[in-house]
C-alpha cells in the first residue's frame, strides 16, 4: 500500500513537472491584444516598467535587516540595540519559503499564466504583512516567523518568477536585457525601504525607544501599499501568442539553435540569426529544443545551480548583515546604517542592469560568472583585514563590490536558463535555482549566526573579531563554485558535437576555441576544423522535424514577410507577427 502511494506521489511530481502547456481560447487571445479594451492596445514594452515595480515591492525582502534590531527591542526589551541575531532568522526563512514556493509554483505558473501568479502571490504576500504586524503587536516572535517567513516568503517567490517569465519569452533576442531591467527593481526595493521603514516606525527606535507610528503599523501601510501596486502591474502581465517568434528565435530555441536549417535539396547548410533564405527551407532548431524534465536532468544544470549558489551566498549573507555591522562594528547611526543598506541596493541594481547588458553585447553569461566568483573571492579575502583594521571605507568597497556582482548574477541566472534550456522552461528552470539561493540563505546564515555569536563571546570585547572566521569559511564554496564554472558546457556545440576517436575530454578556452584532448594529446580546433565537424553533424541528423515556413521578423516588430499558410492573429501593437500553424 505504502508503495502504491509513494508511485501516485511520484507520479503526480513527475507530471506536474513535465506539462508546461499554456491553454488559451481564442476569446482570451483577443482579449489580451488590448491593455484596456477598445481603447489602448497592448505592447510587450508595457511589460518592463510593470515588471520593474512588482519587483521593487518584492525587493523589500532585502530590507529586512532594518526590521532586526527594532523588532527584537519591541518583543524581547531594550538593550541599547545590541545585534541579539534572532529577528535576522525570519529573512532566512523568507528565502527558503520564497525559493521553495517559486520551485513549486514554477510549472504552475506557466501553465496557468503570469496573471494568476502574480495575484495569487500579491495577495500571500499582503496577509504575511499583516500576520506579521499582529505578531509584533502582540509580542509572539513565532507568529513573525509564519506571517512574514512564510506567508510573505511564499508571495514573494511566486511574485518574483510572473514576470521574469513572460519577459523572457517576450523578448528572445535581448535576453539578457529582459532579464535584468525585470530584477533590477528588486535592487531598487532594497534602495528606498530602509528608509520608509526607518521614517514610519521612528528614528533611533531600536537604541532610543522614539516612536513615529511604531513597527506594526508600519507593516499594514507597507503591506497595503505593495499589494495595490503588485495587483495593478499583475494585469499588464501576460504571455506571447501562440507560435510567437523574433529573429528565428521562440520559446523554445536554445542558444546556438536560434536559426539552423537546411535547404530542401539538403546539399548546403547554414546557421545564421539574420534570416533571409532564397530557396524553400527546412528549420531544423526545434531539434535542439528541450522539455522541462530533460533540462531539470540534465547535468549542466546542476552544474549551474551550483554555481549559481556560490555566486550569490555572499552577497545575500552581507545583505542581511550590513545595518547590523555597520552599527555594531563602525558605531555607525540607524539612518547612516540605513543609507549604507540603501548603498548596497544600488550596487545591487547596477549589477542587475549592468552585467546582463554586458553578456547580451558578449552573446555569453558563463565568462560573466567566472569574473563574478573570482572578483568575490578576493574581496572576501580582504574583509577580515579591514575589518580587523577598523577600515570602514575598506569594509564598504568589498561590501559594495560583491553587492555589485551579486546583482548582476540575478540578473544574468533567466537569460543564462533560456539560452541553456529554452525561454518555454524558464519560469520552472528559475524556480527551481532559486532553491540554491535558499540553501545559501538557510543553511548559510545558519551557520553564520552560530559562527558569529560563537565569536562574539570568545572576544565579547573585540568587535572586529566577529565576522573574521564567518568571511573566511564563505570563502570555500565560493572558489569551488568559480572552478565549476570552469567547466559549464555553455556553448551548444560543446555538448552536442560527436566525440572524435579516442576522445576523454574538451574543454572551450577563452578565446572562443575548443580544445580536444585524446589520450597525452591535445589539440585545439581552427574555427573552421569546427563548423566543418558541425556542419557534418548536422547533414547526418536523423529524425529531423517536417519542413515548415521560416520568417523574417524586423526589429520593428510589426512589419514582416512569412511563406506558407499562417493565421494572422496580431500584426502590430509591438507584438510581432504571429502565426499558429
Amino acid at each position: 500500500m505504502a508503495c502504491c502511494k509513494g508511485n501516485r506521489v511520484g507520479r503526480c511530481i513527475t507530471n506536474h513537472y513535465q506539462d508546461t502547456t499554456f491553454v488559451r481560447s481564442e476569446r482570451q487571445l483577443e482579449w489580451e491584444r488590448w491593455l484596456i479594451p477598445g481603447l489602448i492596445p497592448f505592447t510587450r514594452y508595457l511589460l518592463m516598467p510593470a515588471s520593474v515595480l512588482i519587483q521593487m515591492c518584492c525587493g523589500s525582502l532585502y530590507a529586512w535587516s532594518g526590521f532586526n534590531l527594532p523588532i527584537e527591542r519591541k518583543i524581547y526589551g531594550p538593550n541599547g540595540g545590541k545585534d541579539r541575531a534572532i529577528a535576522v532568522n525570519v529573512f532566512y526563512v523568507a528565502v527558503a519559503i520564497f525559493a521553495i514556493s517559486a520551485a513549486v509554483l514554477g510549472p504552475w505558473l506557466e501553465r496557468r499564466g503570469p496573471l494568476r501568479g502574480g495575484l495569487l502571490g500579491a495577495s500571500l504576500f499582503y496577509f504575511g504583512n499583516l500576520l506579521t504586524a499582529l505578531g509584533v503587536y502582540l509580542n509572539i516572535m513565532p507568529l513573525v516567523y509564519i506571517g512574514y517567513g512564510v506567508f510573505g516568503g511564499a508571495g514573494l517567490g511566486i511574485c518574483y518568477i510572473a514576470p521574469i517569465s513572460p519577459l523572457q519569452k517576450w523578448f528572445p533576442e535581448m535576453r539578457g536585457v529582459a532579464a535584468g531591467l525585470a530584477v533590477c527593481g528588486f535592487g531598487a526595493g532594497s534602495i528606498f525601504s530602509p528608509f520608509t521603514q526607518n521614517a514610519l516606525i521612528g528614528k533611533d527606535y531600536a537604541k532610543t525607544g522614539t516612536v513615529f507610528l511604531g513597527i506594526e503599523l508600519t507593516f499594514v501601510i507597507l503591506g497595503s501599499c505593495y499589494f495595490v501596486v503588485m495587483g495593478l502591474c499583475s494585469i499588464i502581465l501576460r504571455m506571447p501568442p501562440p507560435g510567437y517568434h523574433v529573429r528565428g528565435i521562440n520559446i523554445h530555441t536554445v542558444k546556438g539553435a536560434e536559426m539552423v536549417y537546411v535547404k530542401s535539396s539538403g546539399m548546403e547548410l547554414t546557421s545564421s540569426t539574420d534570416v533571409k533564405p532564397t530557396l524553400p527551407v527546412l528549420d531544423h532548431s526545434a531539434y535542439f529544443s528541450m522539455t522541462l524534465m530533460e533540462s531539470l536532468q540534465s547535468y549542466q544544470y546542476w552544474m549551474i545551480y551550483f554555481m549559481f549558489l556560490g555566486a550569490e551566498i555572499t552577497g545575500l549573507l552581507i545583505i542581511s548583515k550590513i545595518q547590523s555591522i555597520a552599527s555594531n562594528q563602525f558605531g555607525r547611526t540607524a539612518n547612516e546604517a540605513a543609507s549604507i543598506n540603501s548603498g548596497l541596493g544600488g550596487m545591487n541594481l547596477l549589477g542587475r542592469l549592468i552585467l546582463p547588458l554586458i553578456s547580451d553585447l558578449l552573446g555569453a553569461r558563463k565568462p560573466l560568472y567566472c569574473l563574478s566568483l573570482a572578483v568575490q573571492a578576493i574581496c572576501l579575502g580582504c574583509l577580515p583585514s579591514a575589518l580587523a583594521n577598523h577600515s570602514f571605507g575598506g569594509t564598504l568597497a568589498c561590501a559594495f563590490i560583491i553587492g555589485f556582482f551579486y546583482g548582476g548574477g540575478f540578473g544574468m541566472i533567466p537569460a543564462f536558463l533560456a539560452d541553456q534550456f529554452g525561454a518555454k522552461n524558464v519560469g520552472a528552470t528559475h524556480g527551481v535555482i532559486l532553491t540554491a539561493w535558499a540553501i545559501a540563505a538557510v543553511c548559510g546564515g545558519l551557520i553564520f549566526t552560530a559562527v558569529y555569536n560563537a565569536q562574539s563571546h570568545i572576544y565579547p570585547n573585540d568587535v572586529s573579531m566577529w565576522y573574521n572566521l564567518d568571511f573566511r569559511w564563505i570563502l570555500a564554496p565560493v572558489l569551488f563554485s568559480f572552478l565549476l564554472s570552469l567547466f559549464i558546457p555553455a556553448n551548444l556545440r560543446d555538448r552536442k558535437l560527436p566525440r572524435a576517436p579516442g576522445e576523454t575530454f574538451r574543454y572551450r578556452f577563452i578565446n572562443g576555441r575548443l580544445i580536444r584532448f585524446t589520450g597525452c594529446k591535445v589539440h585545439m580546433l581552427t574555427a573552421a576544423e569546427e563548423e566543418a565537424e558541425w556542419q557534418t553533424y548536422l547533414a547526418g541528423l536523423s529524425n529531423l522535424p517536417q519542413s515548415k515556413p521560416v520568417e523574417v521578423v524586423s526589429s520593428e516588430y510589426g512589419h514582416s514577410r512569412h511563406s506558407g499558410n499562417g493565421v494572422d492573429l496580431f500584426s502590430q501593437n509591438g507584438l510581432g507577427k504571429v502565426h499558429v500553424y
